[in-house]
């Protein structure tokens, strides 16, 4: 909840461009074998997009089988010392953490430590959650499952805000975070959690009775060679590990408090021995690491029967289609996850049938786009070294995303679209505008038009002209269905459909949630980098409106809908949506924090 505006995946290069970057360098035909033309066209390919974006430090290795094809460092992971890249340099993995957590979580499974259908409170026993989707609130942590937490299908929040960089025992989290209420209802549809893999974490230290980190390196990492990575520590600590940047400044390398969600450190070279074990059915170099059917379980669907999650396929850690992301290529699948954040980026892409994979590492977390198409456009070069053929998403035809034709919707299909979107970027607001549809996110603004395939597609006047690429949100194709007897704002890419967002009648407003319009700053907290300083709330047109502030800068608004007079949520499904806030004595609690009111509503309501 109350993210920053940034990282959005499916909007990319989205606000305030009118394109993303320049294309690459076109890559050299590749003869059927010649993994030395790829190497020699990443090298030029590479120091240039890395120019471009300003990153310091990048990090690549390539798999085919058993067989590590390259690895190798670009830049300086410090700038200020001087100290390159290499291979063996350990960056922060974010993201990608989960799936080492996943692969611990099912060896446990296999020796019979832990289950993945029984309710997770078997393990932590102080654990429960409250819901308003059960009558019986007991049959609400029965839901509360190990494979449910390990798909993001728990219906948990998706973080818990609360002193996020603390370094307390991961076993204290069950606790600190127990009545925590759900956000979605468990196994519904997925709904990013690292508030769920810290839990998962835990649930592994006390079935083992070791720190993660101990157990991850007796288990995992030692087994696979790992000999750069840890869960623990930071790079002044260690001096192979990168240091970050954030738009050309160093970080402050925060200490990360749910490390099984995302405290991983590793180089690509350390992650190629991972997914060289996964290929060989979980053995390397001859020790068998997990076994088979473990393998097999992480790569199966988990959410099959969810309406709401439409084209994206998820399985134990591994996210097993793109989910709006361009494809390898036609029927070529693809497992893959990404991290971000603390000024570091991570992509990590495998091919399971072709048995290729990609690791991508940057201390930059602006390298994120880049890191995406690196790891797509490499991917296609080693299946043509593989297969001697070439490989592109659209049968290599330029695809026509509708450009020619595009069209004012219809005075009847404007009024069935105008209306308040809940999303988990914020608000996406669509208006019906002087016999045009407009639509605006995050203060920036632009023209719905219909396609000549009949979506709607986002386009930006300047200086009288009509620009024919705002970046990725010009090339997605929008539109309202109805799933479930909810609203969904949904988005085609790539062949594929994803759900953007959920649109928000007004409610009917209470007095007393109508008596919480003003500012607010935290309370009692000394977090040297806390996510919140404040939040507000206001009314705008019959909703309530609720938009987190760290310090000077605004972060994304977001509906509150009231539930009774104490709790509320933000309105929508999917990442930070559908958390709840309360109303206190003295102001509004939400993720951990209390909320003291600064500044009450300038003028009286009437109602």
């Amino acid at each position: 909840m109350f993210r920053r505006l940034r990282g959005i995946p499916l909007l990319g290069c989205l606000l305030g461009s009118v394109g993303c970057h320049g294309q690459p360098p076109v890559p050299p035909p590749i003869p059927k074998g010649d993994y030395g033309a790829i190497i020699r066209y990443l090298q030029t390919r590479i120091p240039r997009e890395m120019a471009r974006d300003n990153v310091a430090g990048l990090s690549i290795a390539l798999v085919n089988g058993q067989e590590l094809i390259w690895a190798r460092g670009f830049g300086l992971s410090d700038k200020a010392q001087g100290v390159p890249v290499t291979a063996n340099t350990a960056f922060r993995a974010g993201g990608i953490s989960q799936l080492l957590t996943a692969t611990a979580a099912l060896q446990l499974v296999e020796q019979q430590r832990l289950a993945l259908d029984a309710p997770i409170q078997q393990t932590l026993r102080e654990f429960y959650v409250r819901s308003r989707f059960h009558s019986d609130q007991a049959a609400a942590d029965r839901e509360i499952t190990l494979r449910r937490l390990l798909s993001h299908q728990s219906g948990l929040p998706s973080e818990h805000l609360r002193d996020l960089r603390s370094t307390y025992a991961m076993g204290q989290m069950p606790m600190r975070v127990s009545g925590v209420w759900l956000s979605s209802p468990p196994g519904s549809q997925v709904a990013y959690s690292n508030l769920g893999y810290a839990l998962v974490g835990a649930a592994i230290e006390r079935s083992t009775g070791k720190s993660f980190e101990s157990h991850l390196q007796s288990s995992l990492l030692k087994p696979l060679e790992m000999n750069q990575s840890s869960f623990v520590g930071t790079g002044a600590q260690l001096s192979f590990r990168a240091l970050g940047y954030e738009d050309g400044k160093a970080g402050t390398d925060a200490q990360v408090r749910d490390l099984a969600a995302g405290g991983l450190w590793a180089s690509p070279k350390d992650l190629s021995h991972y997914v060289q074990m996964l290929f060989a059915h979980g053995a390397y170099k001859g020790n068998q690491v997990m076994g088979s059917r473990s393998i097999n379980e992480m790569f199966t669907q988990q959410n099959s029967g969810n309406a709401l999650d439409f084209d994206c396929q998820v399985g134990l850690g591994w996210f097993l289609a793109p989910c709006g992301d361009e494809p390898i290529g036609p029927g070529v699948r693809t497992y893959q996850h990404n991290g971000g954040g603390d000024d570091f980026a991570a992509q990590l892409t495998v091919l399971p049938d072709q048995q290729l994979a990609v690791i991508i590492m940057a201390n930059d977390s602006n390298a994120e786009e880049m890191l995406v198409s690196l790891s797509t456009d490499t991917l296609r070069l080693m299946l043509q070294a593989q297969t001697g053929k070439p490989v592109c998403a659209d049968d290599c035809q330029t695809p026509s995303h509708g450009l020619k034709l595009r069209h004012v919707p219809a005075a009847v299909d404007r009024k069935r679209l105008a209306g308040f979107y809940a999303t988990a970027w914020g608000v996406f607001r669509i208006r019906d505008d002087k016999d045009r549809l407009t639509g605006e996110l995050a203060g920036y603004d632009f023209e719905l038009l219909r396609d000549d395939h009949g979506w709607l597609r986002a386009q930006k006047k300047v200086l009288g002209f009509w620009l024919k690429d705002l970046g990725e949100l010009g090339r997605v194709q929008l539109d309202v269905f109805t799933v479930q007897g909810r609203q969904m704002l949904t988005a085609r890419s790539h062949g594929q459909r994803i759900a953007i967002g959920e649109r928000i009648d007004p409610p009917p407003l209470p007095l007393a949630w109508a008596a919480t319009i003003g500012t607010y700053q935290v309370l009692n907290t000394h977090e040297p980098d806390a996510p919140l300083s404040g939040i507000s709330v206001r009314l705008e047109q019959g909703f309530l409106v609720i938009r987190g502030q760290l310090h000077d800068e605004p972060l994304t608004d977001y509906i509150l809908l009231p539930v009774d007079n104490a709790h509320a949520v933000l309105a929508g499904n999917g990442y930070g949506l559908g958390d709840t806030v309360s109303r206190q004595v003295n102001g509004l609690s939400a993720s951990g924090y209390s909320f003291k009111r600064t500044q009450p509503p300038h003028t009286p309501l009437n109602f």
